[in-house]
């Protein structure tokens, strides 16, 4: 779904001082991916969030800096060909010799019954996930091949996020993040320094371009990662003249950029948005960037309804279709709760990549392909109208454009129709979406939150869909002493029948953050502190 980071430097802030704001969007769950935890030592004083079981806190501040995190989206995982010398599986074939493979027995110890022996056999690189003949639990790991990921590098991240914790500038800022490995990340950071920066930081494969777009040969070396790429040319902007950073799980660089990350990235619908209110912002504050962490404006929309809406034949459609065509018409482009157009939008774009593409590109399992994307079909609309690709092949008509899109139109209504009945406030965004965070067991409806009513959706910067949305969001003004808000979807407690399980829950639905409070000294006096427990 995607996830946000950006922070305005000084000058377009209205303390004078940095602002920073950053929500990663996960899959959410019950309990909640994050807890906030601040941190105290003799050695750090730090507020944030933090996973279970992680010695620091992973997103936050401290009296100096605060930093955030996106996912960068770099191909660190490739798969190679095997070519064993025999049924053994004790040689395997790469630059012209046979090489020894490394096994490794792992016993799985199975409740009330024998234990399950499996051997997982190595090449330089990597384990062979599937070994020839077994049947996959996952389509999209091929089988008889060797997984070359990252992950399975040796690191130390750990170190990174310890040296954030106590980071007091953007010295200790990047001496921190050259301890990082993986999943790669845009850390964006500020300082009270008055210092703002991104970095998509990781340690990224030095590879040809477009290499692992496609299977690779395990027998040629040619084929195989050629090192890394130096940590200080990892990408980097410091206190720019526009006045802010930002990412939005777009494409970290330009193509001056000497090294390849990847070949794919998010849309860049949600990182346009953002730069668009950034630019026009001035006297920036926290709240106006928490209601930027909330915008809704589709910007997908705003590009595309100009052409979709002139070339749809609106004759050839019934009744019900036509209060639909007009809702779409009035909307004002916002996916908010209860506006209809957002649906009609979301599931006739659907409909209509299927219609231009599905007969040129399905081919089943037999050969899978990827459709073009929507900023590619888009293009085509607007500058080749008469494109080919418009005409389905398997029909003996030849369809244009205005076919396509009024037929795809149709279709998209007839599922809403099916779905939710005839054209009314039950085809409204919120219900249609029906965000639901569920219980970490499956099944477990009781302890889960369902159909929370929230807007947003895919390509929005509050990018909330079905079961993802916005895991952290947090805002922090630097200056003599921070100043910060956040909240995540759920409650501080893992225990359904506590009433801090889900007590955030509406808070987040509705956009609004808590004060973060950040304790100078143990003795700091608040209304807010409500228990103290001291072990001994």
């Amino acid at each position: 779904m995607g996830s946000n980071n950006w922070a305005v430097g000084p000058s377009k802030s209205a303390t004078g001082h940095p602002i920073l704001a950053n929500d990663p969007h996960l899959t959410l769950s019950l309990p909640s991916i994050w807890y906030q935890m601040q941190l105290v030592s003799p050695t750090v004083n730090v507020y944030g969030a933090t996973l279970p079981g992680a010695p620091n806190v992973i997103i936050g501040f401290n009296k100096d800096v605060a930093w955030g995190v996106t996912n960068v989206g770099a191909d660190v995982l490739d798969f190679y060909t095997v070519k064993f010398k025999d049924a053994t599986h004790r040689e395997y074939w790469h630059d012209n010799k046979w090489k020894p493979t490394r096994a490794r027995i792992e016993v799985i110890k199975v409740k009330g019954k024998p234990d399950v022996v499996d051997t997982v056999f190595y090449t330089h690189h990597g384990p062979v996930v599937y070994m020839p003949g077994a049947k996959a639990f996952r389509k999209n790991i091929p089988i008889g091949y060797a997984a070359r990921w990252i992950a399975h590098e040796p690191s130390n991240d750990l170190a990174c996020f310890y040296g954030l914790n106590r980071a007091k500038n953007f010295d200790d800022y990047r001496k921190a993040l050259a301890l990082y490995v993986a999943p790669a990340q845009n850390f964006i950071f500020a300082s009270n320094q008055n210092d703002i920066a991104i970095s998509p930081n990781g340690r990224f494969p030095l590879k040809w371009m477009d290499q692992g777009k496609f299977l690779l040969d395990g027998t040629d070396p040619a084929d195989d990662w050629h090192g890394f790429i130096p940590a200080d040319q990892n990408p980097l902007v410091k206190n720019p003249p526009r006045g802010f950073v930002s990412s939005a799980n777009q494409f970290s660089t330009d193509r001056t950029y000497p090294y390849y990350l990847n070949w794919q990235f998010a849309p860049a619908e949600r990182g346009r948005r953002i730069n668009q209110r950034l630019t026009a912002m001035q006297h920036a504050t926290i709240d106006s960037l928490r209601m930027l962490q909330n915008d809704n404006f589709n910007l997908r929309a705003a590009d595309a309804l100009p052409v979709m809406l002139t070339n749809i034949d609106a004759s050839r459609l019934n009744a019900d279709q036509k209060k639909a065509l007009a809702s779409l018409k009035a909307w004002k482009k916002n996916n908010d709760v209860a506006e209809t157009g957002a649906t009609v939008f979301t599931e006739w774009t659907q409909r209509l990549l299927e219609a231009i593409w599905a007969d040129e590109f399905d081919m089943g399992d037999s050969l899978p392909m990827r459709n073009p994307t929507f900023d590619r079909t888009l293009t085509m609309m607007q500058r080749d109208p008469e494109a080919r690709w418009f005409d389905n092949v398997k029909t003996p008509a030849h369809e244009r454009m205005t076919d396509v899109l009024t037929q795809s139109f149709q279709a998209a209504c007839d599922t809403l129709a099916k779905k939710h009945g005839a054209f009314g406030s039950s085809w409204a965004w919120g219900p249609h979406k029906s965000t639901s965070i569920r219980h970490l067991l499956p099944g477990v409806d009781a302890f889960s939150a369902l159909n929370v009513q929230i807007g947003g959706g895919s390509g929005i910067v509050n990018a909330t869909s079905e079961r993802a949305g916005p895991s952290w969001r947090m805002v922090v003004a630097l200056g003599d002493q921070p100043k910060a808000y956040g909240v995540f979807p759920g409650g501080q407690s893992g225990n359904p029948g506590s009433p801090h399980y889900q007590d955030l829950l509406e808070t987040w639905r509705t956009g609004q953050l808590n004060e973060l409070l950040y304790l100078q000294t143990a003795h700091d006096k608040s209304l807010r502190i409500k228990q103290k427990l001291v072990l001994k």
